[in-house]
Protein backbone atom coordinates (compact mmCIF):
# COMPACT_ATOMS: atom_id res chain seq x y z
CA UNK A 1 0.00 0.00 0.00
CA UNK A 2 0.83 3.58 -0.91
CA UNK A 3 2.86 5.64 2.32
CA UNK A 4 -0.47 8.20 1.10
CA UNK A 5 -2.88 5.31 1.43
CA UNK A 6 -3.76 6.37 4.93
CA UNK A 7 -4.88 10.11 4.37
CA UNK A 8 -7.13 9.06 1.75
CA UNK A 9 -10.70 9.73 2.19
CA UNK A 10 -13.43 6.97 2.61
CA UNK A 11 -15.33 6.31 -0.89
CA UNK A 12 -18.49 6.87 0.55
CA UNK A 13 -18.63 9.70 3.43
CA UNK A 14 -20.30 8.15 5.66
CA UNK A 15 -22.12 6.04 3.20
CA UNK A 16 -24.71 3.44 5.04
CA UNK A 17 -24.47 -0.16 4.26
CA UNK A 18 -27.53 -0.16 1.85
CA UNK A 19 -28.45 2.69 0.25
CA UNK A 20 -31.95 3.80 -0.23
CA UNK A 21 -34.42 2.27 -2.65
CA UNK A 22 -35.07 5.60 -4.23
CA UNK A 23 -31.30 6.66 -4.86
CA UNK A 24 -30.47 3.66 -6.77
CA UNK A 25 -33.70 3.84 -8.49
CA UNK A 26 -32.37 7.57 -9.84
CA UNK A 27 -28.45 6.25 -10.48
CA UNK A 28 -29.68 3.02 -12.46
CA UNK A 29 -32.42 4.78 -14.70
CA UNK A 30 -28.94 6.85 -16.17
CA UNK A 31 -28.27 3.56 -17.87
CA UNK A 32 -32.13 3.04 -19.56
CA UNK A 33 -31.50 6.50 -21.95
CA UNK A 34 -27.77 5.25 -22.48
CA UNK A 35 -29.03 1.52 -23.10
CA UNK A 36 -31.88 2.54 -25.09
CA UNK A 37 -28.81 4.26 -27.58
CA UNK A 38 -26.67 1.95 -27.75
CA UNK A 39 -28.95 -0.90 -27.86
CA UNK A 40 -30.93 0.97 -31.02
CA UNK A 41 -27.05 1.78 -32.78
CA UNK A 42 -25.97 -1.83 -32.12
CA UNK A 43 -28.97 -3.43 -34.05
CA UNK A 44 -30.65 -0.80 -36.40
CA UNK A 45 -27.62 1.10 -37.36
CA UNK A 46 -25.33 -0.76 -39.63
CA UNK A 47 -28.49 -2.50 -41.57
CA UNK A 48 -29.63 1.12 -42.03
CA UNK A 49 -26.61 2.92 -42.99
CA UNK A 50 -26.30 -0.03 -45.68
CA UNK A 51 -30.23 -0.97 -46.42
CA UNK A 52 -31.28 2.95 -46.36
CA UNK A 53 -28.58 5.50 -46.63
CA UNK A 54 -27.03 4.29 -49.70
CA UNK A 55 -23.64 3.62 -47.48
CA UNK A 56 -21.59 0.07 -48.72
CA UNK A 57 -21.52 -2.26 -46.01
CA UNK A 58 -17.54 -1.91 -46.07
CA UNK A 59 -17.88 1.60 -45.20
CA UNK A 60 -20.49 1.64 -43.05
CA UNK A 61 -18.57 -0.73 -40.89
CA UNK A 62 -15.37 1.50 -40.96
CA UNK A 63 -17.46 4.71 -40.14
CA UNK A 64 -18.92 2.97 -36.92
CA UNK A 65 -15.80 1.77 -35.98
CA UNK A 66 -13.85 4.61 -36.04
CA UNK A 67 -16.12 6.55 -34.01
CA UNK A 68 -16.08 3.82 -31.69
CA UNK A 69 -11.77 4.08 -31.54
CA UNK A 70 -12.43 7.85 -31.30
CA UNK A 71 -14.62 7.58 -28.49
CA UNK A 72 -11.84 5.00 -26.95
CA UNK A 73 -9.47 7.39 -26.54
CA UNK A 74 -11.95 10.03 -25.25
CA UNK A 75 -13.08 8.11 -21.99
CA UNK A 76 -9.93 8.12 -20.18
CA UNK A 77 -10.07 12.30 -20.60
CA UNK A 78 -13.53 12.91 -19.52
CA UNK A 79 -12.87 10.44 -16.55
CA UNK A 80 -9.80 12.62 -15.55
CA UNK A 81 -11.75 15.80 -16.23
CA UNK A 82 -14.49 14.59 -13.87
CA UNK A 83 -11.98 13.17 -11.24
CA UNK A 84 -10.90 17.18 -11.34
CA UNK A 85 -14.20 18.72 -11.17
CA UNK A 86 -15.80 20.83 -7.99
CA UNK A 87 -19.19 22.59 -8.31
CA UNK A 88 -22.43 22.91 -6.20
CA UNK A 89 -23.15 19.90 -8.68
CA UNK A 90 -20.38 17.83 -7.53
CA UNK A 91 -17.38 16.03 -9.64
CA UNK A 92 -19.90 13.99 -11.73
CA UNK A 93 -23.60 14.95 -12.45
CA UNK A 94 -22.93 17.88 -14.44
CA UNK A 95 -21.42 15.97 -16.90
CA UNK A 96 -24.75 13.56 -17.12
CA UNK A 97 -26.99 16.57 -18.14
CA UNK A 98 -24.85 17.57 -21.05
CA UNK A 99 -23.70 14.59 -22.43
CA UNK A 100 -27.07 13.04 -22.26
CA UNK A 101 -28.64 16.23 -23.97
CA UNK A 102 -25.56 15.62 -26.83
CA UNK A 103 -26.25 11.72 -27.11
CA UNK A 104 -30.24 12.41 -27.62
CA UNK A 105 -30.13 14.42 -30.63
CA UNK A 106 -26.80 13.09 -32.27
CA UNK A 107 -28.43 10.13 -32.19
CA UNK A 108 -31.48 10.90 -33.89
CA UNK A 109 -29.33 12.86 -36.26
CA UNK A 110 -27.99 9.40 -37.29
CA UNK A 111 -31.38 7.99 -38.74
CA UNK A 112 -31.87 10.93 -41.17
CA UNK A 113 -29.02 10.20 -43.71
CA UNK A 114 -31.23 8.95 -46.66
CA UNK A 115 -32.00 12.85 -47.01
CA UNK A 116 -28.39 13.95 -47.61
CA UNK A 117 -26.36 14.10 -50.74
CA UNK A 118 -24.73 11.40 -51.72
CA UNK A 119 -21.46 13.50 -51.95
CA UNK A 120 -22.32 14.35 -48.32
CA UNK A 121 -23.52 10.93 -46.96
CA UNK A 122 -20.09 9.42 -45.52
CA UNK A 123 -19.14 12.55 -44.34
CA UNK A 124 -22.44 13.42 -43.14
CA UNK A 125 -22.19 10.09 -41.32
CA UNK A 126 -19.21 9.99 -39.53
CA UNK A 127 -19.76 14.32 -38.30
CA UNK A 128 -23.08 12.93 -36.17
CA UNK A 129 -21.12 9.35 -35.74
CA UNK A 130 -18.42 11.46 -33.95
CA UNK A 131 -20.69 13.47 -32.13
CA UNK A 132 -22.78 10.93 -30.74
CA UNK A 133 -19.58 9.12 -29.51
CA UNK A 134 -19.08 12.39 -27.92
CA UNK A 135 -21.99 12.49 -25.99
CA UNK A 136 -21.81 9.10 -24.84
CA UNK A 137 -18.34 9.74 -23.70
CA UNK A 138 -19.39 12.39 -21.39
CA UNK A 139 -22.40 11.12 -19.79
CA UNK A 140 -21.19 7.49 -19.23
CA UNK A 141 -17.64 7.97 -17.88
CA UNK A 142 -18.50 9.70 -14.62
CA UNK A 143 -21.67 7.72 -14.49
CA UNK A 144 -20.03 4.54 -14.46
CA UNK A 145 -17.32 6.27 -11.70
CA UNK A 146 -20.10 7.02 -9.50
CA UNK A 147 -20.43 3.85 -7.44
CA UNK A 148 -16.88 4.03 -6.40
CA UNK A 149 -18.01 7.35 -4.77
CA UNK A 150 -21.70 5.66 -3.57
CA UNK A 151 -20.42 2.84 -1.28
CA UNK A 152 -17.81 1.16 -0.22
CA UNK A 153 -20.14 -2.29 0.97
CA UNK A 154 -18.78 -5.53 -0.80
CA UNK A 155 -22.33 -6.67 -1.76
CA UNK A 156 -23.96 -3.58 -2.07
CA UNK A 157 -21.75 -2.81 -4.90
CA UNK A 158 -23.74 -5.76 -6.54
CA UNK A 159 -27.49 -4.57 -5.62
CA UNK A 160 -26.66 -0.80 -6.51
CA UNK A 161 -25.38 -2.60 -9.88
CA UNK A 162 -28.76 -4.48 -10.30
CA UNK A 163 -30.49 -1.85 -10.74
CA UNK A 164 -28.04 -0.33 -13.81
CA UNK A 165 -28.67 -3.83 -15.18
CA UNK A 166 -32.40 -3.34 -14.97
CA UNK A 167 -32.52 -0.13 -16.48
CA UNK A 168 -29.75 -1.51 -19.56
CA UNK A 169 -32.64 -4.24 -19.71
CA UNK A 170 -35.44 -1.74 -20.33
CA UNK A 171 -33.57 0.13 -22.82
CA UNK A 172 -32.68 -2.90 -24.67
CA UNK A 173 -36.23 -3.40 -24.80
CA UNK A 174 -37.66 -0.31 -25.93
CA UNK A 175 -34.88 -0.05 -28.73
CA UNK A 176 -34.42 -3.66 -29.85
CA UNK A 177 -38.16 -5.17 -29.34
CA UNK A 178 -40.24 -1.84 -29.66
CA UNK A 179 -38.08 -0.11 -31.94
CA UNK A 180 -38.28 -2.33 -34.98
CA UNK A 181 -42.08 -2.91 -34.03
CA UNK A 182 -41.86 1.01 -34.37
CA UNK A 183 -39.95 1.06 -37.44
CA UNK A 184 -43.32 -1.16 -39.04
CA UNK A 185 -45.70 0.62 -37.70
CA UNK A 186 -44.50 4.27 -38.46
CA UNK A 187 -44.25 3.52 -42.00
CA UNK A 188 -41.21 0.96 -42.52
CA UNK A 189 -37.91 1.68 -44.51
CA UNK A 190 -36.13 4.93 -44.31
CA UNK A 191 -39.21 6.66 -43.19
CA UNK A 192 -39.82 4.44 -40.04
CA UNK A 193 -36.25 4.94 -38.95
CA UNK A 194 -36.51 8.47 -39.33
CA UNK A 195 -39.83 8.66 -36.86
CA UNK A 196 -38.98 6.31 -34.69
CA UNK A 197 -35.21 7.75 -34.05
CA UNK A 198 -36.75 10.86 -32.94
CA UNK A 199 -39.57 9.15 -30.31
CA UNK A 200 -36.52 7.34 -29.23
CA UNK A 201 -34.37 10.20 -29.06
CA UNK A 202 -36.67 11.87 -26.99
CA UNK A 203 -36.64 8.65 -24.33
CA UNK A 204 -32.87 9.10 -24.29
CA UNK A 205 -32.97 13.21 -22.94
CA UNK A 206 -36.06 12.20 -20.41
CA UNK A 207 -33.73 9.48 -18.82
CA UNK A 208 -30.38 11.79 -18.68
CA UNK A 209 -32.55 14.20 -16.72
CA UNK A 210 -34.42 12.17 -14.67
CA UNK A 211 -30.61 10.39 -13.95
CA UNK A 212 -29.52 13.78 -13.18
CA UNK A 213 -32.12 14.84 -11.14
CA UNK A 214 -32.68 11.74 -9.18
CA UNK A 215 -28.90 11.64 -8.25
CA UNK A 216 -29.24 15.02 -6.14
CA UNK A 217 -28.50 13.11 -2.98
CA UNK A 218 -25.75 10.44 -4.09
CA UNK A 219 -23.10 10.44 -1.44
CA UNK A 220 -20.15 12.44 -2.54
CA UNK A 221 -17.76 14.78 -1.52
CA UNK A 222 -14.32 16.69 -2.64
CA UNK A 223 -11.25 14.04 -2.09
CA UNK A 224 -7.63 14.41 -2.17
CA UNK A 225 -6.86 14.17 -5.48
CA UNK A 226 -3.03 13.66 -7.21
CA UNK A 227 -2.73 14.63 -10.54
CA UNK A 228 -0.96 12.16 -12.85
CA UNK A 229 0.32 12.65 -16.69
CA UNK A 230 -1.32 10.22 -18.66
CA UNK A 231 1.47 8.15 -19.01
CA UNK A 232 1.96 7.63 -15.42
CA UNK A 233 -2.15 7.11 -15.49
CA UNK A 234 -2.09 4.12 -17.74
CA UNK A 235 0.95 2.54 -16.33
CA UNK A 236 -0.47 2.75 -12.76
CA UNK A 237 -3.88 1.50 -14.06
CA UNK A 238 -1.41 -1.35 -15.81
CA UNK A 239 0.19 -2.34 -12.27
CA UNK A 240 -3.84 -3.36 -10.94
CA UNK A 241 -3.75 -6.68 -12.45
CA UNK A 242 -7.65 -7.20 -10.81
CA UNK A 243 -8.16 -4.42 -13.53
CA UNK A 244 -6.19 -5.44 -16.11
CA UNK A 245 -7.74 -8.54 -15.86
CA UNK A 246 -11.53 -7.11 -15.67
CA UNK A 247 -10.74 -5.11 -19.06
CA UNK A 248 -10.02 -8.29 -20.37
CA UNK A 249 -13.06 -10.27 -19.37
CA UNK A 250 -14.97 -7.30 -20.43
CA UNK A 251 -12.98 -6.86 -23.75
CA UNK A 252 -14.06 -10.64 -24.54
CA UNK A 253 -17.77 -10.67 -23.32
CA UNK A 254 -18.58 -7.56 -25.46
CA UNK A 255 -16.49 -8.11 -28.70
CA UNK A 256 -18.90 -11.29 -28.71
CA UNK A 257 -22.15 -8.86 -28.00
CA UNK A 258 -21.13 -6.62 -30.58
CA UNK A 259 -20.80 -9.20 -33.56
CA UNK A 260 -24.08 -10.85 -32.40
CA UNK A 261 -26.09 -7.19 -32.34
CA UNK A 262 -24.60 -6.36 -35.43
CA UNK A 263 -25.15 -9.40 -37.21
CA UNK A 264 -28.47 -10.09 -35.83
CA UNK A 265 -31.12 -8.31 -38.25
CA UNK A 266 -29.46 -9.45 -40.89
CA UNK A 267 -30.03 -13.35 -40.00
CA UNK A 268 -33.48 -12.42 -39.35
CA UNK A 269 -33.63 -11.59 -42.89
CA UNK A 270 -31.76 -13.67 -44.94
CA UNK A 271 -31.28 -16.79 -43.17
CA UNK A 272 -34.81 -17.54 -40.57
CA UNK A 273 -36.45 -15.39 -43.22
CA UNK A 274 -39.03 -13.01 -40.81
CA UNK A 275 -40.18 -9.71 -40.49
CA UNK A 276 -38.79 -7.21 -37.92
CA UNK A 277 -41.17 -7.60 -35.88
CA UNK A 278 -40.14 -11.24 -34.94
CA UNK A 279 -36.92 -9.35 -34.17
CA UNK A 280 -38.86 -6.66 -32.00
CA UNK A 281 -40.72 -9.76 -30.24
CA UNK A 282 -37.06 -11.54 -29.89
CA UNK A 283 -35.87 -8.51 -27.99
CA UNK A 284 -38.89 -8.39 -26.09
CA UNK A 285 -38.27 -11.51 -24.32
CA UNK A 286 -34.43 -11.35 -24.00
CA UNK A 287 -34.58 -7.80 -22.63
CA UNK A 288 -37.84 -9.19 -19.69
CA UNK A 289 -35.65 -12.51 -19.01
CA UNK A 290 -32.54 -9.91 -18.29
CA UNK A 291 -35.09 -7.36 -16.24
CA UNK A 292 -36.46 -10.41 -14.16
CA UNK A 293 -33.43 -12.46 -13.82
CA UNK A 294 -31.46 -9.46 -11.60
CA UNK A 295 -32.51 -10.67 -8.21
CA UNK A 296 -32.13 -13.98 -9.09
CA UNK A 297 -28.38 -13.07 -9.72
CA UNK A 298 -27.68 -10.84 -6.75
CA UNK A 299 -28.61 -13.82 -4.41
CA UNK A 300 -26.98 -16.54 -6.53
CA UNK A 301 -23.82 -14.49 -6.66
CA UNK A 302 -23.90 -13.74 -3.13
CA UNK A 303 -24.04 -17.27 -1.95
CA UNK A 304 -21.08 -18.55 -4.31
CA UNK A 305 -18.86 -15.64 -5.22
CA UNK A 306 -18.51 -12.86 -8.42
CA UNK A 307 -16.24 -15.56 -10.33
CA UNK A 308 -18.36 -18.74 -10.48
CA UNK A 309 -21.59 -16.73 -11.05
CA UNK A 310 -19.81 -15.28 -14.35
CA UNK A 311 -18.86 -18.56 -15.39
CA UNK A 312 -22.18 -19.92 -14.94
CA UNK A 313 -23.41 -17.37 -16.91
CA UNK A 314 -21.02 -17.38 -19.85
CA UNK A 315 -22.20 -20.72 -20.59
CA UNK A 316 -25.72 -20.17 -20.26
CA UNK A 317 -25.09 -17.32 -22.96
CA UNK A 318 -22.74 -19.65 -25.26
CA UNK A 319 -25.46 -22.32 -25.24
CA UNK A 320 -27.60 -19.33 -26.82
CA UNK A 321 -25.53 -18.47 -29.57
CA UNK A 322 -24.47 -21.67 -30.66
CA UNK A 323 -28.01 -22.49 -31.39
CA UNK A 324 -28.45 -19.92 -33.82
CA UNK A 325 -25.81 -22.49 -36.15
CA UNK A 326 -29.32 -25.14 -35.93
CA UNK A 327 -31.60 -22.08 -37.29
CA UNK A 328 -32.81 -21.98 -40.54
CA UNK A 329 -35.81 -20.35 -42.74
CA UNK A 330 -39.24 -21.95 -41.22
CA UNK A 331 -37.61 -21.42 -37.91
CA UNK A 332 -40.54 -21.76 -35.31
CA UNK A 333 -41.66 -19.23 -33.27
CA UNK A 334 -41.21 -21.14 -30.09
CA UNK A 335 -37.47 -21.48 -30.87
CA UNK A 336 -36.39 -18.05 -31.40
CA UNK A 337 -38.21 -16.88 -29.03
CA UNK A 338 -36.35 -19.74 -26.50
CA UNK A 339 -33.12 -18.56 -27.51
CA UNK A 340 -34.08 -15.18 -26.45
CA UNK A 341 -35.47 -16.17 -22.85
CA UNK A 342 -32.15 -18.40 -22.27
CA UNK A 343 -29.71 -15.38 -23.59
CA UNK A 344 -31.76 -12.99 -21.62
CA UNK A 345 -30.61 -15.08 -18.32
CA UNK A 346 -27.28 -15.32 -19.12
CA UNK A 347 -26.53 -12.37 -20.11
CA UNK A 348 -28.50 -10.44 -17.36
CA UNK A 349 -25.75 -12.26 -14.94
CA UNK A 350 -22.91 -11.12 -16.94
CA UNK A 351 -23.41 -7.60 -17.00
CA UNK A 352 -24.28 -6.93 -13.40
CA UNK A 353 -21.20 -9.18 -12.23
CA UNK A 354 -18.70 -7.67 -14.44
CA UNK A 355 -20.16 -4.46 -13.88
CA UNK A 356 -20.28 -5.11 -10.18
CA UNK A 357 -16.20 -5.98 -10.10
CA UNK A 358 -16.00 -2.16 -11.50
CA UNK A 359 -16.25 -0.88 -8.39
CA UNK A 360 -14.35 -3.31 -6.23
CA UNK A 361 -10.97 -3.04 -8.19
CA UNK A 362 -11.38 0.88 -7.68
CA UNK A 363 -11.27 0.20 -4.18
CA UNK A 364 -8.25 -1.88 -5.05
CA UNK A 365 -6.95 0.89 -6.87
CA UNK A 366 -7.04 3.43 -4.00
CA UNK A 367 -5.26 1.10 -1.42
CA UNK A 368 -2.42 0.84 -4.53
CA UNK A 369 -2.08 4.44 -5.57
CA UNK A 370 -2.87 6.24 -2.51
CA UNK A 371 -5.60 8.87 -4.46
CA UNK A 372 -8.88 8.70 -5.86
CA UNK A 373 -9.37 8.34 -9.79
CA UNK A 374 -12.41 6.54 -10.69
CA UNK A 375 -13.21 8.77 -12.91
CA UNK A 376 -9.95 7.64 -14.53
CA UNK A 377 -10.46 4.27 -14.28
CA UNK A 378 -14.07 3.94 -15.36
CA UNK A 379 -12.68 5.99 -18.63
CA UNK A 380 -10.13 2.78 -19.44
CA UNK A 381 -12.62 0.78 -18.72
CA UNK A 382 -15.47 2.21 -21.42
CA UNK A 383 -12.66 2.54 -23.61
CA UNK A 384 -12.70 -1.07 -24.25
CA UNK A 385 -16.03 -1.60 -24.10
CA UNK A 386 -15.82 1.46 -26.75
CA UNK A 387 -12.94 -0.64 -28.77
CA UNK A 388 -15.12 -4.21 -28.56
CA UNK A 389 -17.92 -2.28 -30.15
CA UNK A 390 -15.50 -1.22 -32.64
CA UNK A 391 -14.32 -4.15 -33.88
CA UNK A 392 -17.71 -5.78 -34.22
CA UNK A 393 -20.12 -3.64 -37.11
CA UNK A 394 -16.91 -2.92 -38.90
CA UNK A 395 -16.02 -6.94 -38.79
CA UNK A 396 -19.24 -7.83 -39.84
CA UNK A 397 -19.67 -4.93 -42.30
CA UNK A 398 -16.13 -6.00 -43.81
CA UNK A 399 -17.03 -9.67 -43.67
CA UNK A 400 -20.19 -9.65 -45.35
CA UNK A 401 -19.00 -7.07 -48.38
CA UNK A 402 -16.12 -9.59 -48.86
CA UNK A 403 -18.47 -13.10 -48.97
CA UNK A 404 -20.54 -10.83 -51.56
CA UNK A 405 -23.40 -9.49 -49.76
CA UNK A 406 -26.06 -7.69 -51.94
CA UNK A 407 -27.88 -4.81 -50.02
CA UNK A 408 -31.34 -4.58 -50.75
CA UNK A 409 -33.76 -2.52 -48.77
CA UNK A 410 -36.77 -4.23 -49.58
CA UNK A 411 -35.25 -7.71 -48.62
CA UNK A 412 -35.80 -9.22 -52.43
CA UNK A 413 -32.32 -9.84 -53.34
CA UNK A 414 -30.58 -13.90 -53.17
CA UNK A 415 -27.71 -13.77 -50.90
CA UNK A 416 -25.12 -16.30 -52.43
CA UNK A 417 -23.87 -18.95 -49.86
CA UNK A 418 -20.90 -17.06 -48.60
CA UNK A 419 -22.86 -14.50 -47.13
CA UNK A 420 -25.64 -16.69 -45.24
CA UNK A 421 -22.62 -19.00 -44.18
CA UNK A 422 -20.85 -15.35 -43.24
CA UNK A 423 -23.38 -14.59 -40.81
CA UNK A 424 -23.82 -18.17 -38.90
CA UNK A 425 -20.29 -17.89 -38.20
CA UNK A 426 -20.33 -13.98 -36.74
CA UNK A 427 -23.75 -15.04 -34.78
CA UNK A 428 -22.51 -18.27 -32.98
CA UNK A 429 -19.20 -19.52 -33.57
CA UNK A 430 -17.15 -15.82 -33.22
CA UNK A 431 -19.16 -15.02 -29.79
CA UNK A 432 -18.87 -18.21 -28.37
CA UNK A 433 -15.10 -18.36 -28.41
CA UNK A 434 -15.18 -14.69 -27.69
CA UNK A 435 -16.80 -15.45 -24.09
CA UNK A 436 -15.24 -18.37 -23.05
CA UNK A 437 -12.11 -16.85 -23.38
CA UNK A 438 -13.58 -14.22 -20.80
CA UNK A 439 -13.91 -17.12 -18.18
CA UNK A 440 -10.24 -18.20 -19.15
CA UNK A 441 -9.27 -14.74 -18.25
CA UNK A 442 -10.78 -15.11 -15.13
CA UNK A 443 -9.09 -17.25 -13.60
CA UNK A 444 -6.46 -15.34 -12.48
CA UNK A 445 -8.90 -12.43 -10.78
CA UNK A 446 -8.92 -13.04 -7.20
CA UNK A 447 -10.67 -9.75 -5.54
CA UNK A 448 -13.26 -11.39 -3.26
CA UNK A 449 -15.27 -10.15 0.34
CA UNK A 450 -12.48 -11.24 2.14
CA UNK A 451 -9.51 -9.80 -0.01
CA UNK A 452 -11.30 -6.28 0.15
CA UNK A 453 -13.19 -6.46 3.41
CA UNK A 454 -16.24 -3.75 4.05
CA UNK A 455 -14.23 -1.74 1.49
Amino acid sequence: MSAEASDIAPLADGAPTRLDTSLCIGWGVGSLGMSLMFSATGVLMLRYLVDYAGIAAGVAGLLIGLSKFYDALVDPLVGMASDRTHGRWGRRRPYLLWGGLLSAASFAMIFQLDGVEPSLKVAAALAVLLANASGYALFNVPYLAMPGEMTDDYHERTRLMSFRVAAVAAGQLLASSLGPLLIVRLGGGAVGHERTAWVLAASIALASVACFLGTRAAPSRPVPHRGFGLREQARAAWSNRPFVLLLGVKLTYLLGLSLFMAVLPFLFTWVVRVSYEYLGLYFLLQSSVMLVSQPLWVRFTRGVGKKRAYVVGSVVTALSLGSWLLAGAGEPAWAIMLRGAVYGLGGGGLMLIGQSMLPDVMAHDARLTGTRREGLLAGVYTTVEKLSFSVGPALVGGVLEATGYVAAAGGEATQPASALRAMYACIAVLPVLSILAGCVLLRGYHLDERALGRG
